[in-house]
């Protein structure tokens, strides 16, 4: 059966941040200007919402204290000095002004939250487990899904390929932690609940050059680069973007 795939890093949209940062950063080499800095660390939202924002290659890493998902943050510049992070999905995450202010933006708070920063932060690894716990977490998610959502799927991975490669069980933990946050996020809606149900009964990790969703069968693959660390995959908010274009049914990214 022929396979169908989305990347998830949304290639139009990352060449476009790119090329943006590219002529951005000659301009300022040529007029010495002053864009407003993104500072490392960690920070405070609002009343109670505590964040990180670490270096991570050439982007930067997110974390909420209280959620276990680490984000990647693709930097652009936005107007009058400022910059823009943005998730992989595309949406905007925070915003910096050009004075240093800084906005967070989150599903609860769409208009966003004023920031400020508290103190450094440490950057976070990829999770170190064991073949039977990143099995064991395969059937966790997969009887969340069920008593969440009533969607009924078995998640897996080539175990025998992770049995003996720490880094690429991690990296593989990591990915199927997030496939099943994604599809947590994609099915509350009923309408993408009923597309998903119909059309999926199992969902597997693979490892290629980019990270995908394609359909064989009835099998969901998720895909992702093991070289690639953090970048290789996608997150929840990725994942649930891109079921939406799969499925054809309106998700917020």
């Amino acid at each position: 059966m022929p396979r169908r795939g989305i990347t998830f890093f949304l290639c139009a949209f990352l060449v476009s941040v790119l090329a943006r940062q590219a002529g951005a950063e000659v301009f300022e080499r040529i007029q010495q200007q002053h864009f407003g800095s993104i500072a490392t660390g960690s920070y405070q939202a609002g009343d109670n919402l505590r964040f990180s924002i670490d270096r991570y290659r050439d982007q930067y890493l997110m974390r909420v204290a209280g959620q276990p998902e680490v984000f990647v943050l693709y930097a652009d510049y936005g107007s009058l000095g400022g910059r823009v992070l943005r998730y992989d999905s595309g949406a905007i995450a925070i915003q910096v002004a050009g004075w240093g202010g800084m906005t967070l933006y989150t599903d609860d708070q769409p208009q966003g939250l004023p920031a400020v920063r508290t103190g450094d932060s440490s950057a976070p690894s990829l999770p170190s487990v064991t073949l039977a716990q990143a099995q064991s977490a395969a059937d966790d998610e997969a009887a969340h899904l069920t008593y969440a959502r009533g969607v009924r799927v078995s998640i897996a991975a080539d175990w025998n390929a992770l049995s003996g490669d720490s880094n690429l069980r991690a990296l593989t933990f990591d990915t199927m932690e997030n496939a099943a946050r994604g599809i947590d996020r994609f099915t509350a809606n009923p309408a993408a609940r009923a597309a998903f149900t119909q059309k999926v009964s199992a969902v597997h990790m693979q490892t290629s050059e980019k990270p995908l969703i394609q359909m064989s069968g009835k099998t969901l693959i998720v895909t992702f680069n093991p070289r690639q660390g953090y970048m290789g995959r996608a997150s929840s908010r990725a994942i649930a973007f891109a079921l939406g274009k799969l499925f054809g049914v309106s998700t917020p990214n």
